[in-house]
């Protein structure tokens, strides 16, 4: 056999070098297009990931400006212009998102559902939110009612989202799993077909594990992690890179810091729905959790729970000096000087408004609650040199056996206004007597149902007379309530519990009847006066029913005089409807008398936006106005102003003689009081006899006067 040529074997060395590194090139091509065919699918994965966290963020952004613009549409706050185009402009972007360009690229078959219902769900949610964006601006009623509907899309696109997001992570993870699979048996087939290319392939595999396994296995942890709820690491490897690697780093990093993103606002959503965004306190929604909580443990423990209702003083007089910002600093104030006052183991909460409420809970019950009320009262003083300083009423109420949450604040509550009755600034705990104090109210509220029906109440006429001549030109109807058996309730006690019961609509229109039937019979010159409950303007036909009333009994309208009080001039957003009624009586003859002028808060305003028939000098003025110098520059002050207007002057509570003279000195027309008269079931027609005598003798130029 001949020896092989050394040409031979150099072609057959070269050809088994030529087929090597064919079989290298071929086995090159068949890696390179499986890492191309798996590099593209990771792209084509990680762009319709990035395109979801683009949406999620759009989606994001509508959600937050359609909630602002509806909570400001129910508050009947205004809506900024910049406001309403933004989140139009948000709308627009979602909906372009979703319906035109979602999604921009194939999508794999095991997705396509996945996608279809995310898209659904979007296109449901866009919707609702244009639906809620037009009840914000034309229908603000319908909000609550379409808000059910708008958090069910936005909870079925979240959840759709989030299922598609899983699948892309898990066909992501899949991919990558694959991918190191197949590139580690092509690794090992070109291992043993080419041991002389050893360095080159283990420099390549060493490339390919630094540069892909490495930072694809890192991306895959991160994936893992989140997908878990477990906090990730800040940095995602690769994410720099301008490769396939590095778009997917990319890719789970928006996606890390859209979840991060949905975490924060969860956790900022969980703590607004249960603090008060100015003071950052709990709002009443926790308070109340936290005292049902407590009442029901309480029992377990024997310990009490003290229960503190906490109003500012004077909190309007603070906006109206200061404005909302002044109120809004004095707020924040009041928060942090409970809040310093209180153990770690209660709770301050800010029920709305300058309503603040305090939990205590445990300590040797009611001592504990007292230091507590000591605490805040001395901390209210340190601030009386502040620009706004804070002063408070406090109500205290403390747990009893098998106590509501609603009960126990409510019975602090009626504490703390009775603490405002009493000068303010001050503490009232709800005790025994008070407990009774509420009962008997409780009962008068309940008897005074059907007592106009029984007989109980009745009216007594009281006579206002002419200061010169003292004849009697007309009468007060005035209210009273016999009780059948606590006897006669005076009116300051029970017409306050028909007004707060609204028993005082009936209860007004049955007086005016009563009062007009016994007008009827009175000479034609002798006028009928009717108190007019501020509760009573609430009904539109008011000024109407009176009228017919007249009507039915044939008495003039002109005969009527209608007593108001400034607090039925002084109801802010009814103020106009007010204005109406009482214009309508006046309209049709009946004369307007402000009742018990000077007492008010703007009597002279008063006066400027309504022009009365008639002024009531308070009685309190003319009770001291011989003895209290400022009490009878009041009266000579109010005489002035009538007669500079035009206004008759009735003074009330005319008691002596001398007060009548020094009214007559000051040329105040008309005079009501038990001089002229008592109260009485049956009208009179004169003076009473023996004060009509003594002002003769007390004031001899009446004579010539009369």
């Amino acid at each position: 056999m001949l020896p092989t040529s050394l040409s031979t074997r150099v072609a057959a060395a070269f050809g088994a070098v030529l087929v090597l590194g064919l079989a290298l090139l071929g086995g090159g091509l068949m890696l390179g297009r499986a890492i191309y065919v798996e590099n593209a699918t990771l792209g084509q994965l990680t762009a319709l990931l990035q395109l979801e966290e683009r949406q999620d963020k759009v989606q994001r952004q509508l959600r937050l400006g359609v909630g602002e613009v509806t909570r400001l549409a129910e508050q009947g706050q205004p809506v900024a212009p910049r406001q309403w185009v933004a989140v139009t402009r948000t709308l627009t972007d979602f909906h372009r998102g979703s319906v035109h360009l979602s999604p921009p690229l194939p999508v794999p078959d095991d997705l396509r559902v996945a996608v279809e219902a995310r898209q659904r769900a979007e296109a449901d949610f866009a919707a609702l939110s244009l639906r809620l964006l037009q009840d914000a601006r034309d229908a603000r009623a319908d909000i609550p009612r379409r808000m059910p509907a708008f958090l069910a899309a936005l909870r079925r696109l979240e959840s759709a989202r989030s299922t598609l997001r899983g699948r892309l992570i898990e066909r992501i993870t899949v991919e990558l799993k694959r991918s190191t699979g197949d590139l580690a048996r092509n690794l090992d087939r070109a291992l043993v077909g080419a041991i002389a290319v050893l360095g080159v392939l283990l420099g390549c595999m060493a490339w390919l594990r630094r540069r892909v396994i490495h930072p694809m296995i890192a991306i895959a942890e991160r994936v893992r992690q989140l997908s878990h709820g477990e906090d990730a690491a800040p940095d995602v490897p690769g994410a720099t890179r301008s490769d396939e690697v590095g778009d997917l780093a990319r890719g789970i990093a928006d996606y890390r810091s859209a979840v991060e993103d949905r975490r924060r606002a969860e956790r900022r959503v969980e703590f607004l729905a249960h603090h008060d965004m100015l003071t950052g306190l709990p709002n009443r929604l926790l308070f109340e959790e936290r005292l049902a909580q407590e009442l029901l443990r309480a029992p377990r423990t024997g310990e009490r729970v003290a229960v503190f209702a906490i109003d500012l003083d004077d909190f309007k007089s603070i906006n109206d000096r200061f404005g909302h910002a002044g109120g809004d600093a004095a707020l924040r104030t009041a928060a942090q000087l409970l809040s310093g006052c209180v153990r770690a183991s209660d709770m301050v909460a800010r029920l709305g408004g300058d309503e603040f409420a305090i939990v205590q809970i445990g300590g040797d019950q009611p001592a504990t609650a007292e230091l507590l009320v000591q605490r805040i009262l001395r901390a209210c003083e340190a601030t009386a040199g502040d620009a706004v300083p804070v002063q408070m009423s406090i109500g205290v109420a403390l747990s009893g056996v098998e106590q509501e949450g609603e009960e126990l604040y409510n019975l602090a509550d009626m504490a703390m206004y009775r603490a405002k009755a009493e000068g303010r600034h001050t503490a009232r705990f709800f005790d025994d007597q008070f407990k009774e104090e509420v009962r008997l109210r409780w009962r008068l509220s309940r008897d005074l149902d059907g007592a106009a029906e029984r007989g109980e109440l009745y009216l007594a006429f009281q006579p206002i007379a002419d200061a010169d001549t003292l004849q009697v030109i007309g009468h007060e109807a005035l209210l009273r309530w016999a009780h059948p058996e606590l006897g006669d309730i005076r009116p300051d006690r029970f017409i306050p519990l028909a007004e707060s019961s609204g028993r005082i609509d009936s209860i007004g229109l049955w007086m005016a009847d009563q009062a007009l039937a016994a007008a009827s019979r009175w000479p034609d010159h002798m006028t009928l006066a009717l108190n007019l409950s501020a509760i009573q303007f609430r009904q539109p036909a008011l000024a109407h029913e009176l009228l017919a009333l007249a009507r039915r009994h044939r008495v003039a309208p002109g005969r009527l005089e209608f007593e108001v009080t400034e607090s039925a001039t002084l109801l802010d957003k009814r103020r106009q409807p007010v204005l109406t009624v009482l214009r309508t009586l006046q309209h049709h003859g009946a004369a307007i008398v402000m009742d018990d002028f000077g007492t008010g808060y703007s009597s002279l305003g008063n006066l400027r936006d309504f022009r009365f028939d008639k002024l009531k000098v308070d009685r309190s003025f003319v009770a001291t106005m011989l003895d209290h110098a400022p009490s009878g520059s009041i009266v000579r002050s109010i005489a002035a102003l009538g007669a500079s207007l035009g206004i008759p002057i009735v003074a009330e509570g005319v008691e002596e003689v001398a007060q009548l003279a020094r009214l007559r000195e000051w040329d105040i027309p008309q005079v009501q009081g038990f001089l002229i008269g008592r109260p009485s079931r049956e009208a009179i027609h004169c003076a009473d006899p023996a004060a009509l005598l003594s002002a003769r003798a007390a004031a001899p130029h009446w004579v010539a006067r009369s």
